[in-house]
């Protein structure tokens, strides 16, 4: 189980090194030459990937929500059904270990 979560924390801290690589090249873009809607598109989409996944896998090693995102602005909640996919989704990686 340890090392279902290790690769679970492994591909978090990866989805956040790209993150910072694809703002770094957004902005570098943006400057240089402008950017379309689908950089702009893609960008915000890899945001929300990783919000969702860091709530997730902190909501499955539990940690209450109002303390992993104690400020939320109105209008900026998560997707609580989104979440909960993703928690799902590592939930099950942990129990197909856990049955073998």
């Amino acid at each position: 189980m340890t090392s279902v979560m290790s690769q679970i924390k492994e591909e978090l801290k990866q989805l956040a090194k790209d993150l910072r690589i694809q703002k770094g090249l957004f902005k570098s873009k943006q400057r240089e030459e402008g950017c379309s809607y689908r950089d702009f598109a893609n960008l915000s989409a890899s945001k929300v990937n990783a919000r969702y996944s860091h709530i997730a896998i902190c909501l499955v090693r539990g940690t209450p929500y109002e303390r992993i995102e104690p400020k939320v602005k109105p209008g900026n909640e998560p997707d609580m059904e989104s979440v909960e996919n993703y928690k799902e989704d590592f939930l099950a990686r942990l129990a197909e270990v856990t049955h073998e």
